[in-house]
């Protein structure tokens, strides 16, 4: 099998296309409102606190229902769950765009779009990620996950350029909202074309008892809980620059805060670039060298932008970062999925969601942390948790190897089917 064909290898089944190409246009959606959101705040006020409120629903959002949303995810048919979590942000966004048109928009009206979509999101993701284990044969789970990986990677690269392309034409910020509503002229009906499969029956229980069991389910298996921690704590720290950028670029670098553009735009192409041939990857016993490969680049990264003496420099920082945080992503969550049971899909992807919940709302520490002692020691800061946590990763991965040719080695791939 060629790496090429091994990469998309579960885009030959039909169903899994679909809802593939669905998951690449409402997430290009998203992305661009998830761009542009600081951007509207901040030309309401003129305030950077006000730019980081319109975010914050978002983030209390996910981090409380999350969870939950992973438990009803295990216990019910799926389509009708991403139906929903694709149709509410659908109309979240086509509202904020027509507020915007006619010149209504608020801070306040933000930021309960935000806390919407997160609510969305909250039940949406774990039942995508879920109906994936049902969508494709069991051999082919972590080629699927790590191409849904690929399609946010694409999503982060046609986000800023859609967003480039329409703002700045007669579209401007409202019209560039209503084009993303429409994209979901197109999701729906893909979504609602695909099979509406059934979770496997078992005892109802409740909601908090079977949070509880996946909770003890995930920190009771070794390779689940050093995943789970990893990711959490290594999205905590790969996606803080997001806020200390703009003050990196204004006060070290005496470049305008609206730069921050060119650097997403690198950062996702290289993403994107790596992404392809690592989804061919983790299906081999290269998945967690690759995994740890990818952590420590993207150390590597903040380390070039905290030290980073031109604008040049820190475009450049964009690479191994993107490289790093996307490669860790597609893996870490392949592996997560491909070594957890199918009745806990659901639960496993929503714990994992915690760390992108706990990163918006840690924005506003990483920032006070850069107020105090300055935006490149906050990044150097990064650097070390980033290379602290990838250790402590590598360190559980060769403790627990079993390198008996008898044995299987839990730590090195995903399970054979």
């Amino acid at each position: 099998m060629s790496l090429m064909t091994g990469t998309f290898s579960a885009l030959e089944h039909r169903d899994y296309k679909m809802l593939w190409s669905g998951a690449l246009l409402a997430t290009t959606a998203f992305m661009m409102s998830f761009m542009l959101v600081p951007s509207v705040a901040f030309e309401i006020t003129g305030s950077n606190a006000a730019a980081g409120f319109a975010q914050l629903g978002f983030g209390v959002a996910m981090l409380v229902v999350s969870p939950i949303g992973g438990v009803i995810a295990d216990r019910v048919p799926k389509k009708p769950l991403v139906l929903v979590g694709q149709i509410v942000p659908g109309l979240v966004i086509l509202a904020t765009g027509l507020l915007i048109v006619g010149d209504a928009i608020t801070v306040p009206i933000l930021t309960i779009g935000t806390l919407i979509m997160g609510l969305a999101f909250a039940f949406m993701v774990p039942a995508r990620q879920a109906w994936v284990g049902e969508l494709v044969p069991t051999a082919l789970l972590p080629n699927a996950i790590a191409l849904q990986q690929i399609a946010q990677n694409v999503s982060q690269v046609l986000g800023p350029l859609f967003i480039a392309l329409l703002v700045g034409t007669w579209l401007g910020v409202g019209g560039t909202y209503l084009f993303m509503a429409s994209l979901f002229i197109i999701v729906l009906p893909l979504t609602s074309a695909l099979p509406n499969t059934k979770p496997a029956a078992r005892e109802a229980r409740s909601v908090l008892h079977e949070l509880g069991a996946g909770v003890r389910y995930v920190w009771g298996d070794a390779v689940l809980r050093t995943l789970w921690l990893g990711f959490v704590g290594l999205i905590v720290c790969g996606f803080a620059y997001q806020t200390l950028l703009p003050g990196l670029l204004s006060d070290e670098l005496g470049r305008s805060p609206t730069d921050i553009g060119v650097i997403f735009l690198v950062l996702a192409i290289a993403g994107l670039l790596a992404s392809v041939p690592l989804a061919g990857v983790v299906r081999t016993r290269m998945a967690w060298p690759a995994l740890l490969i990818a952590g420590f680049v993207m150390a590597v990264g903040f380390v070039i932008l905290a030290r980073a003496p031109s604008y040049t420099l820190v475009i450049a920082a964009g690479i191994p970062l993107g490289i790093g945080r996307a490669g860790f992503m597609l893996i870490n969550n392949s592996l997560l999925m491909s070594n957890a049971e199918p009745a806990y899909h659901g639960r496993v992807m929503s714990l994992a969601m915690i760390g992108f919940a706990s990163q918006a709302l840690l924005a506003p520490v990483w920032g006070a942390l850069a107020d105090s002692i300055g935006v490149r020691q906050t990044l150097m800061i990064l650097a070390l948790a980033t290379t602290a946590i990838n250790a402590l990763i590598g360190a559980s991965w060769l403790l627990n190897r079993r390198p008996s040719a008898t044995a299987p080695a839990v730590f090195d791939v995903a399970p054979a089917t």
